[in-house]
């Protein structure tokens, strides 16, 4: 399975020490180059240097677009690489980049799915800690909607 992956779950994967759900999950995951430039813009702020290990991971697209001016750099990129490789799924955060991308038959999926996915297979023990290392870290997701995927789970609220 090839994966195109945005900014926002990398970041959010990787400062809860959780990107390598991503190797066990997907086969290959691309980024583009607008998607590099952010997160080697994050990497000392956010204290996330095992990000770095995408730059070997970095496809530029070949026929850019401004496809919708409301989309950041990365989010454009990324829809644009998905459809030029022919991706099986686009990792992505932003609600309405995902929404976009979901109304052109685009398969999305965003930190949150990953981290059920992982659970489901077994490859987590929970989601509460990792839910509750977000928060900490300054990752915005609405508690209702984590409160109920814990629920789904049999595990504590927030």
């Amino acid at each position: 399975m090839i994966v195109v992956a945005d900014t926002g779950p990398l970041i959010s994967l990787a400062v809860i020490d959780q990107l390598d759900l991503l190797d066990t999950l997907f086969h290959h995951v691309v980024i583009p180059p607008a998607v590099w430039r952010e997160l080697e813009a994050n990497i000392d702020e956010l204290s996330i240097p095992q990000v770095r290990r995408f730059q070997g991971n970095v496809i530029a697209v070949k026929r850019y677009q401004d496809i919708n001016p409301d989309l950041g750099a990365g989010e454009k990129e990324a829809i644009l690489l998905y459809d030029e490789i022919q991706a099986d799924q686009l990792l992505i955060e932003d609600r309405a980049a995902r929404s976009f991308a979901e109304d052109r038959g685009i398969i999305c999926a965003g930190t949150l799915g990953i981290l059920i996915e992982a659970r489901t297979g077994n490859l987590i023990p929970a989601l509460r800690p990792l839910f509750a290392g977000l928060l900490a870290k300054k990752r915005y997701f609405s508690i209702p909607l984590l409160n109920s995927i814990l629920a789904l789970n049999a595990e504590q609220p927030l």
